[in-house]
């Protein structure tokens, strides 16, 4: 073949991506769609209740739609798109922060942040070995409730061979918890009268999906919700440890082999949009950012969290909330003990 010839051919195959990937992009704009509809259905709700933040709103109608009606195959690849969503609007969310803000957020977390994973996990162990379950049953309810949710729980099922009946369980019971997380909290905030960073840490800490705990802040007040959100990126970015950890002791036991390139497993586990966040605070700590253009950054960041938020909602289906008995009265017991133990941190630290 000549060289024209397989410049041709290579153009035809080339050509040949682009609709495809066309193809593929469409098939994502009718959720987006009813993501932003649904999102924009809240605050339009939210004018017209004083003190309720549209999250809530928007979070409840999701839910309504998720449980009301069989939501047609067109739409499930863009509603799937929301935790991705909840990535943008933390990176962008970045621009608000100096690191000043960041470190000085963070270091009062960090020891609060450590304190709940060992808690967690602590608690979940020995709840889970007094009800009978797996080690790997407790293990993942540990890691769910400690660390990040779902995300923590498929990362460490790999990790310690736990089996697949053993992680619906744990995923179902960390959704459960989620949901109730979103209704109770901002009440309980309300009522004991924390204020919005008091708040904003205990959210940050106790909620174990990031997208409910950033919903769960911000359905107290925005300002909580920013602080939820710094306080839960800490606890993400100690995912990867405490999965090693996991991992270990059941190598250890003898259920899986050991890990021998630790370096690239703690870093595969690390959630990467942490680094996009702290970039763009970087950036404005040093000026990088005009006026304006922090503002349309936080705009932007404002949208995003909409569209994620609208999908929180979208996710809480029955089905998926079906965990059993045991492994629920386990779940409740970590979440209340985490609960009531970081509430009474958060008021020694911060009254």
């Amino acid at each position: 073949m000549s060289q024209l010839e397989e410049n041709i051919s290579g153009s035809g195959s080339l050509a040949g991506v682009f609709p495809t990937i066309l193809k593929r992009g469409l098939e994502f704009i009718p959720g987006i769609a009813l993501l932003f509809a649904i999102g924009f259905l809240g605050k339009v709700a939210a004018r017209y209740v004083p003190h309720m933040e549209y999250v809530i709103f928007a979070i409840a109608f999701g839910a309504l739609v998720a449980n009301t009606i069989s939501l047609p195959k067109v739409f499930v690849p863009g509603v799937r798109t929301y935790e991705f969503w909840l990535k943008v609007g933390i990176v962008l969310m970045g621009a608000k922060f100096s690191m000043s803000s960041v470190i000085h957020i963070g270091s009062t977390g960090a020891a609060l942040v450590l304190i709940e994973i060992c808690l967690a996990v602590v608690v979940a162990r020995l709840l889970s070995k007094w009800a009978g379950l797996s080690d790997g049953l407790g293990s993942l309810i540990g890691v769910g409730s400690g660390i990040c949710g779902v995300s923590a729980i498929i990362g460490a099922s790999g990790a310690i061979n736990a089996t697949e009946e053993e992680a619906s369980y744990a995923i179902a019971t960390v959704l459960i918890f989620g949901a109730m997380g979103l209704a109770v909290y901002p009440i309980i905030g309300h009522l004991t009268g924390m204020s919005d960073t008091m708040f904003g840490y205990w959210a940050g800490l106790t909620v174990d999906n990031t997208a409910e705990a950033v919903a769960t802040g911000m359905a107290f007040s925005e300002r909580a919700g920013e602080i939820a959100t710094l306080v839960k990126l800490s606890r993400n970015a100690l995912m990867g440890f405490v999965i090693l950890f996991f991992a270990l002791l059941h190598a250890k036991q003898g259920i899986t082999r050991d890990i021998e390139n630790k370096g690239a497993f703690l870093w595969s586990r690390f959630p990467k949009f942490v680094l996009g966040f702290l970039l763009l605070s970087s950036l404005q700590t040093i000026g990088f950012f005009t006026a304006n253009q922090a503002r349309l950054l936080t705009n932007l960041s404002n949208w995003a969290f909409l569209l994620t938020f609208a999908g929180v909602g979208l996710s809480l289906q029955r089905s998926r909330m079906r965990a059993g008995l045991k492994p629920f009265a386990v779940g409740l017991g970590v979440e209340i003990l985490v609960a009531i133990a970081t509430f009474i941190m958060v008021h020694a630290v911060l009254a």
